[in-house]
């Protein structure tokens, strides 16, 4: 009912007092309720923008709280879950029960007066919940933009658990368990992603802390991208976007701190974070580890493809011949890639013309190979301009020649119901 008030200069007196209730409420109320809370504390920061209060602390601190225990409970939220028949509910241990349950659980009760069950759904606590994680990252960043000062050291104190927490993951064991459950799975790794686009706004900000974490970034997101599950095609993209953003970050670190001795150049000019991707950028180069294997991958391959092509460029004069060699492989495909749009087609153009340069620095300690790379590329641009000239061309003259013949005949027909009508009028005066 509170959700469903109006927004209006009427509930501005009561804005703090909803506000301190929806916080005691996430600490003992369940999923359902916790979310709803969560959805009215958004939009009254949204409306009414509250001067800030102990209040706000307090809801960061038991955020920290839960992102903290995290860990504790990876072995319990993926431990194959068994379905739960009684014959009475007074026979489950119900606190119990709820310290381990962290999304929506079945429980079938037999039922007296008939040979089937009673289903009952029994709900998480909004505390150990998943799709509740999934919330937070958002409330947080909207709590920094509003108390941008007040809770800034707050928010810091978020990184290192950050960092942790798009690093877990279920163990193989349980990942091959034929109990294994998917969508608890695809809960959790939706609230690991949400908590990277987190990171990926606040990177700007805390620089300096985040740098010493870097290779936790790293590892973060290929272990997201590895994991991701095929039909969780929108989880992917968010991924790609986070990621994208993180490689488009400023970051610089001096030459003595990182100890980069032999890419003094490179590091002056290339985020940290995306020098950090060097040693692992060729997995990238792996279609099903970088786009997955979903019916719906072709939705977000244009995306996919031009965050690597701006990674690869980046670090170009870094990469080994047989990096180079997958890039060229991978975008020399994309260049005669039909189903790709113009843009992308142009975009793997350019990286491959970028490239030629970086191949040729490594034809004197492999010149066989270099020769061959220069070769393949040299034969991509022709048969491009060969696809270009056969088929393109063609076609846009066909589409040319079919609008001038529109034309021409629509002029045609002007210019005769004109010489008509001059007629008639030479006719009128005549008879005049």
């Amino acid at each position: 009912m509170i959700h469903r008030l109006p927004i209006s200069e009427n509930l501005r007196q009561h804005v703090k007092s909803i506000i301190s209730l929806m916080l005691k409420i996430l600490q003992i109320d369940n999923e359902e309720n916790v979310l709803v809370c969560l959805r009215i504390i958004i939009e009254l920061h949204k409306n009414f923008r509250p001067s800030f209060n102990p209040e706000v602390q307090k809801f960061l601190i038991l955020v920290k709280k839960i992102y903290t225990e995290l860990p504790n409970h990876m072995n319990k939220i993926f431990e194959p879950a068994q379905q739960l028949r009684i014959k009475d509910l007074n026979e489950l241990n119900m606190e119990q029960l709820l310290a381990e349950t962290y999304a929506i659980r079945s429980i079938h009760v037999e039922n007296p007066n008939d040979t089937g069950t009673i289903q009952y759904n029994l709900l998480p606590k909004g505390m150990l919940s998943l799709r509740v994680l999934q919330e937070l990252p958002i409330i947080v960043v909207l709590m920094y933009q509003i108390y941008k000062n007040a809770v800034h050291q707050e928010v810091s104190e978020f990184i290192p658990l950050i960092m942790e927490t798009i690093n877990l993951q279920p163990t193989i064991v349980q990942r091959n368990s034929q109990y294994f459950n998917k969508e608890i799975f695809i809960d959790f790794m939706g609230a690991q992603i949400k908590t990277l686009s987190f990171l990926a706004y606040i990177v700007r900000l805390f620089q300096d802390t985040i740098m010493t974490h870097s290779a936790l970034v790293t590892s973060g997101i290929l272990k997201l991208m590895d994991l991701c599950p095929k039909e969780a095609a929108h989880l992917r993209k968010e991924l790609l976007i986070a990621a994208r953003h993180i490689f488009a970050t400023d970051l610089r670190q001096s030459i003595l701190l990182r100890n980069f001795a032999i890419i003094y150049e490179l590091i002056n000019s290339v985020p940290l974070f995306i020098l950090e991707f060097i040693p692992h950028i060729h997995r990238l180069f792996d279609e099903d580890l970088l786009i997955g294997k979903g019916v719906t991958l072709d939705s977000i391959r244009p995306l996919a493809y031009s965050t690597l092509a701006d990674l690869a460029h980046h670090v170009r004069q870094s990469l080994s011949l047989d990096v180079l060699e997958k890039a060229i492989k991978l975008f020399s495909k994309n260049v005669h890639d039909e189903t790709l749009a113009t843009g992308i087609q142009t975009m793997s153009c350019k990286l491959l013309l970028n490239l030629v340069d970086c191949v040729r620095q490594h034809s004197e300690v492999e010149p066989i190979k270099a020769r061959s790379l220069l070769t393949t590329l040299l034969k991509v641009f022709v048969y491009k301009f060969q696809t270009i000239a056969n088929i393109t061309l063609p076609t846009i003259t066909q589409k040319l020649k079919g609008q001038n013949t529109g034309t021409n005949a629509s002029n045609a027909t002007t210019g005769s119901s004109g010489s008509n009508a001059l007629d008639s009028k030479e006719a009128i005066i005549v008879s005049c």
